[in-house]
């Protein structure tokens, strides 16, 4: 420390800014999942009664994720703040106790953090010479607490701590050292300019590189490598002892039952908690966008974004959602933003049209872009060729059409944003629709939620910042992380929320001047609410029951039985099932009419050899096994798992 005194006299430092937490304050290596353990005992301790029906972990599970969701938000909007008022309230809804007990939870917090903090008794005594020196000193910090909390907190952990000039919360500013914007302020309110101050802290971005780029001297004192480890280490052991807990408790026998395996149970027993899961997952992250952005409005992807609004608006008939967020249908698919990433600039389109009719397929594009029947007039071998053609001018009579189209997009889009802050809600994986939405500029400043985010396409990830995965970010099915399942039969999860509605393909002025989609032929709203699905019913029933006082408070244990219960189905059917699950073919879309089997045609003929290959091409592959091996489908089956546990290693 005798180094910081030196520094701030050559530096002629007129205000010493330090970090609170692991600075300040040091932490014992505590993992935040044991802390916020602790906490929810403490609080289902405290209110009795009130709590009797919750268990703690299942307490504690949920606050860790709706504060990841709520940081997410905020990431992706790249202003503002969490704040731990916000947190607790959402926590407090979500598992059906009255938000009149927000300050009790507040309280608990503080008291386990006070609890595993001591302070950096060295820091403190430096601190005093400083002061002696006449330099004053403030704590700047990123932190969820206002600055009455974390005034508090430094109290009671450092009571022989010298005058601090200020305390400055991330939290109470909506201005965060991460992205730098603190640092200006904080200079203003000390009327000293940012050259004359040094900043002290232990993370290498928001306490190093952003206040040097701000200006300021930086000192980085990161916490020792042997605390680190350990904390890390506690991390994994309370993870393991969770997951150890839940498996216990929630033990789901080898042979999944009977109902489930004929697939009579599977809407209500298994997608109905997992449904529910999206829907109270996307109430949080909603809720907290619209506190970092303002008014949003939530635009729900046709087509399978349709089915998911209907879920959302039956789980919001209980759970209110706030007045600054309205929902609305989008009538948009992959075809429509690619043509408008064509027409207003995309450097992907290529790559995703390519990647969707190969790269030689120049008619079928054309024809899909412009939604009429015309061919180009000149002769292309690729698309690239095609694409290069369209942008300058050498096939006016479809860039016309195509531009229209896109043209009517965009005045839609306009219409429905209405000036708020965008957040696309669609089914997944890859979320190719963002992806060219976003780089043709029209969706650059917007949100993406989807079902489960994957990159299975191989394109590139550069939107992935801006894409949210709800259930699971994976890049395909992990054994041992049962919701990453729903990744091999994706197209099961997928079908529930489809209508019997068209891809939208294009646009025409409708009564009155307004825009209207393919999608929209007469009665598609009753279609929407008539899937044809049978499990979609279900599902909109299982939401429609949620009880506050409940369910809600059990909900994260549903879920995560339920994603067992589907990791079974999903990987070990048997026959019936297949049949059952197996028998809807699946449109390719982007304005063709083709569609595909579920399991390839091939897997029931051929030699053994034959079969295996028909098996890996289909959309099921665990599904495919038991029609292609009827005696030894079992075996395959714990060979393609085999294969999914192994496939990290090989990558």
């Amino acid at each position: 420390m005798n180094r910081l005194l030196s520094l701030l006299e050559k530096r002629e430092c007129l205000l010493l800014s330090i970090d609170a937490f692991d600075t300040l304050l040091l932490r014992k290596p505590l993992s935040l999942d044991r802390r916020l353990l602790r906490i929810a005992r403490l609080f289902c301790s405290r209110l009795g009664d009130v709590t009797s029906h919750i268990d703690p972990r299942d307490v504690a599970k949920r606050r860790r994720e709706v504060e990841r969701l709520a940081f997410r938000a905020r990431d992706v909007a790249a202003r503002g703040e969490v704040r731990l008022t916000d947190i607790a309230a959402t926590l407090l809804q979500h598992i059906g106790i009255d938000e009149v007990f927000v300050p009790d939870w507040i309280a608990c917090e503080m008291a386990v953090e006070r609890a595993s903090l001591f302070p950096n008794r060295s820091l403190i005594r430096t601190l005093r010479q400083v002061v002696e020196r006449g330099i004053p000193v403030r704590v700047v910090s990123d932190t969820t607490l206002g600055q009455h909390e974390l005034s508090r907190l430094i109290s009671d952990v450092c009571p022989d701590i010298p005058h601090l000039d200020d305390i400055h919360t991330s939290a109470d500013m909506q201005l965060t050292k991460r992205d730098g914007t603190i640092f200006a302020s904080v200079a203003s309110a000390a009327g000293v300019p940012a050259a004359r101050i040094v900043h002290l802290g232990d993370d290498l971005l928001a306490d190093c590189t952003m206040p040097r780029r701000c200006g300021l001297t930086a000192v980085h004192r990161p916490r020792q490598t042997a605390h680190v480890v350990i904390r890390r280490a506690d991390a994994a052991i309370a993870r393991a002892f969770s997951g150890w807990h839940a498996s216990r408790s929630q033990r789901v026998r080898r042979n999944v039952p009977a109902q489930l395996k004929a697939g009579t149970a599977l809407g209500s027993q298994v997608l109905g908690p997992i449904f529910a899961e999206y829907c109270r997952r996307l109430h949080v992250y909603l809720k907290h966008a619209a506190l970092v952005e303002g008014p949003i409005v939530a635009l729900f992807c046709a087509r399978g974004g349709l089915g998911l609004e209907r879920l959302y608006r039956e789980f919001a008939s209980q759970f209110p959602v706030s007045e600054n967020i309205t929902l609305a249908p989008l009538m948009v698919s992959r075809l429509i933003a690619a043509r408008d990433a064509l027409v207003f600039g995309g450097e992907d389109v290529v790559a995703e049209l390519e990647y969707e009719f190969g790269s030689r397929a120049v008619k079928a594009v054309a024809q899909a872009l412009s939604a009429t029947d015309q061919a180009p007039s000149g002769h292309y071998t690729s698309l690239r060729e095609l694409i290069h053609a369209l942008r300058n001018g050498a096939e006016p009579d479809l860039w016309d059409s195509i531009s229209e189209q896109a043209a009517l997009f965009r005045e839609m889009w306009r219409t429905l944003a209405d000036g708020k802050s965008v957040v696309l809600c669609d089914t997944g994986l890859y979320g190719s629709t963002y992806k060219l939405l976003e780089q043709s500029g029209l969706a650059s400043d917007a949100h993406c939620v989807l079902l489960a985010r994957s990159d299975y396409k191989g394109l590139g990830r550069q939107h992935f910042s801006r894409v949210t995965g709800l259930l699971t970010e994976r890049n395909g099915y992990r054994p041992g992380d049962s919701i990453s399942s729903i990744l091999a039969f994706w197209h099961l999860v997928e079908s529930i929320v489809e209508p019997d509605l068209q891809s939208v393909r294009r646009f025409s002025r409708g009564d009155g001047g307004s825009i209207v989609s393919n999608l929209e032929t007469e009665g598609w709203r009753n279609r929407v609410e008539a899937m044809p699905h049978e499990q979609f019913a279900e599902v909109k029933a299982y939401i429609r029951n949620i009880s506050t006082e409940n369910s809600s408070a059990s909900s994260v244990s549903q879920f995560q039985l339920s994603a067992r219960l589907l990791e079974q189905v999903v990987m070990f059917p048997d026959i019936d099932t297949v049949n059952r699950l197996g028998m809807r073919n699946r449109s390719i879309d982007f304005g063709r009419e083709a569609t595909l089997s579920i399991t390839h045609p091939d897997c029931e003929q051929g030699r053994p050899g034959a079969r295996l290959v028909a098996v890996r091409r289909s959309l099921w592959p665990s599904g495919a096994a038991v029609k292609a091996f009827p005696q030894g489908g079992q075996f395959v089956q714990f060979a393609i798992k085999l294969g999914y546990s192994v496939r990290p290693w090989i990558k």
